[in-house]
């Protein structure tokens, strides 16, 4: 595998992590937000079920439509927007701040993940996109294993936000990264060129 391909791996997959352990971080905040918020059960529930099903709304509507964009300008518009989104969370005041927030988080989490995911599909060939998909697959664990109990820990010791401010400080980190490794894509535009959008074929 070449040196360029294992940067853009490496940093895929440092995206993949944060917005993983965003969406994951959320079931384990319930002891922290619910008497924070003084809120129920049941509306902690909308918070967690809010990222999913946004994402999975946005991933949805935007399958035949991201192919119009340049991957790289995509990715990093719905980095971006996720890590402002992220940072909302971090500041919200009042339980229907933070599930607005969450809510639009998780738009651009399904973005991300679709994303990520054509952008290896482009760059790698066949006969290394095997390897090149576990690497990125991985920061699934890595963010179960490594970032929820990292996340709780500084839940502990600081507050609830401080686990959202951790994925921004990792963003931020990673945003310039991005926009000087990851080549612009502009290949499938013209495969995909005088195709029409149907929804029906997303189902098949």
């Amino acid at each position: 595998m070449k040196k360029e391909e294992r940067i853009i791996l490496l940093l895929l997959a440092s995206v993949n992590f944060t917005h993983i352990m965003d969406f994951m971080i959320m079931m384990p905040l319930g002891n922290f937000l619910m008497p924070h918020f003084n809120i129920s059960a049941q509306q902690f529930s909308f918070l967690v079920a809010a990222y999913t099903f946004s994402a999975a709304t946005a991933s949805f509507f935007a399958a035949s439509l991201v192919d119009k964009f340049d991957r790289k300008n995509l990715l990093l518009f719905a980095y971006g927007g996720f890590l402002l989104c992220t940072l909302l969370c971090a500041v919200s005041v009042t339980y229907e701040m933070l599930l607005s927030a969450r809510i639009a988080a998780g738009v651009f989490g399904g973005l991300i993940g679709a994303q990520v995911l054509s952008i290896v599909a482009d760059l790698v060939p066949f006969e290394r996109r095997g390897r090149a998909m576990g690497m990125i697959m991985a920061a699934f664990s890595a963010a179960s294993v490594f970032g929820v109990p990292f996340g709780l820990y500084l839940s502990k010791f600081f507050s609830w936000h401080a686990p959202f401010y951790f994925v921004v400080a990792m963003g931020v980190i990673i945003m310039p990264l991005l926009v000087k490794y990851i080549p612009n894509m502009t290949g499938h535009k013209q495969a995909n060129e005088g195709r029409k959008f149907n929804p029906i074929m997303l189902l098949v």
